[in-house]
């Protein structure tokens, strides 16, 4: 075994044992992410042989310096623009409550819900799909689970199951949103239809893996949840429609920008004639500009709070800072991780380790990745927005793999990291929404989204693998 091999398995030995702690829930995340972080970065710096090029000095200093510089003063504010749409969206969040347009929401969603949750459930999820074939990020996943979750929760379903519907049509949208698609077709030189031959097929399959899940968590659910329930007493407030389109107005801000983005993307992959006739636009609506408009607009059309509207203002937003504290913190170990396993000690030491184990033939390439896929978790080695980039390099250089099985590889296990890793900002700000602990998504859907996985590892491997 070569040093930098011994390295590498030790790194994967530190990654599985924070994820099994916070898995089994002994650490908290809010504790294991950081701990994850500095764990990973100590071990790859101190055997790393160009850290003197960065950090000159004696090896222990320049160990120092670079944990400094990498984990905390690089790692800690890389998500800082996650932190604003956090806020903005729970400023949004505590209007709706506090003006009482939630509650008039609610009851019209507990009659439009009536004894069919699943249907309701269903119809849900292919709305979100539908919307994150173009929107992405936690801006957008705030806006658009503000309105879906009180919907959930008002016919019934629980909070961990309605997080999890909602993950599950988040990504089911996800597979055919172009600005996926751009990645693999420039990250790993290919064509637009290599990617839509395996694309679509996906897309059903999650479909019926989604069908299946919803309709096992539904069936049991009640006519009440824990926002539903308000007493039969109390009159409804008196909210204006203005009031009450509230939570739609950055959605329909977003959604012309998007979509019509979307669209010329979409032309120009698949050579739409069309397309040509047009520039893609240069500017995106800012995300947290639209959950901004959106907080502005409940000000001037929410009924009149008793200290003010400007005093009211004030008070959400001051609310919604406390109430998303813990989400803060949770995000903060999130970019420590994300910025350390992107550092180049850490992929020096993890080549060696995937070059080992890149498989050739068909039967190897289904059971070595699906055995290795929760790897995609905690921001592994095949997660495409950890490791996963430099681990795609590697395999391609390597020649054991064509381009496009290695996309339908990460296509397929990524389907875990959208919808189970806990270090997701969506899946973060979701658990602090619905007051779960985030681990509670990974528990509940993790078997779903490995059998996913493997499915389509054994369609990508009859398709790409020879």
């Amino acid at each position: 075994m070569t040093p930098e091999l011994g390295v590498g398995i030790a790194l994967c030995a530190i990654f599985v044992l924070f994820a099994a702690l916070m898995y089994t829930g002994k650490l908290p995340a809010i504790v294991a992410l950081p701990l994850m972080a500095a764990g990973l970065y100590l071990v790859a710096a101190v055997f790393f042989p160009n850290l003197a090029e960065t950090y000159p000095g004696p090896r222990w200093l320049g160990v120092f310096k670079g944990f400094i510089s990498v984990v905390i003063e690089e790692g800690m504010p890389r998500l800082w623009h996650y932190m604003i749409a956090v806020i903005l969206g729970a400023a949004l969040a505590e209007q709706l409550k506090t003006s009482g347009a939630s509650k008039v929401i609610i009851r019209w969603a507990s009659e439009l819900g009536g004894d069919n949750p699943t249907v309701v459930s269903l119809v849900l999820t292919a709305v979100c799909a539908v919307l994150f074939t173009s929107l992405g990020g936690l801006g957008a996943v705030i806006m658009v689970a503000g309105i879906v979750l009180p919907v959930l929760l008002a016919i019934g379903v629980t909070a961990e199951v309605a997080g999890c519907i909602f993950l599950l049509g988040l990504c089911l949208g996800g597979i055919f949103n172009p600005v996926n698609w751009q990645f693999y077709i420039t990250a790993l030189e290919l064509e637009t239809s290599q990617v839509t031959t395996f694309a679509i097929p996906l897309f059903f399959l999650f479909l019926i893996v989604s069908v299946v899940f919803i309709v096992l968590n539904t069936r049991r659910a009640g006519a009440s949840s824990f926002w539903a329930a308000a007493p039969p007493a109390e009159p409804e407030p008196q909210v204006g429609v203005a009031g009450l389109l509230t939570p739609l107005v950055p959605l329909a801000i977003l959604l012309p920008f998007y979509g019509w983005k979307m669209l010329l993307t979409l032309g120009g992959m698949l050579h739409w004639g069309f397309a040509a006739r047009f520039t893609m636009p240069a500017w995106d609506f800012p995300i947290n500009a639209a959950l901004f408009i959106g907080v502005l607009w409940g000000v001037l059309f929410m009924p009149r709070p008793a200290q003010g509207r400007i005093q009211g203002l004030i008070r959400n937003m001051f609310d919604g800072i406390s109430a998303t504290a813990p989400v803060a913190a949770l995000i903060i170990g999130i970019g420590m991780i994300i910025r350390v396993v992107w550092d180049p000690a850490v992929a020096y030491y993890m080549a060696p380790l995937i070059n080992k184990i890149i498989p050739s033939s068909p039967i190897t390439y289904i059971v070595v990745f699906t055995v290795f896929a929760p790897l995609a978790l905690y921001r592994g080695p095949l997660n495409v927005w950890g490791m996963g980039i430099a681990m795609a390099g590697l395999m391609m250089t390597s020649g054991k793999l064509p381009g496009v099985a290695i996309m339908a590889m990460l296509m397929s296990v990524g389907q875990i990291q959208g919808v189970s890793d806990p270090t997701n900002t969506h899946n973060v700000w979701l658990a602090g929404y619905l007051g779960v602990d985030v681990q509670v998504f990974t528990r509940k859907t993790l078997a779903y989204t490995w059998i996913l996985a493997l499915l389509g590892l054994c369609l990508a491997s009859a398709l790409f693998v020879r």
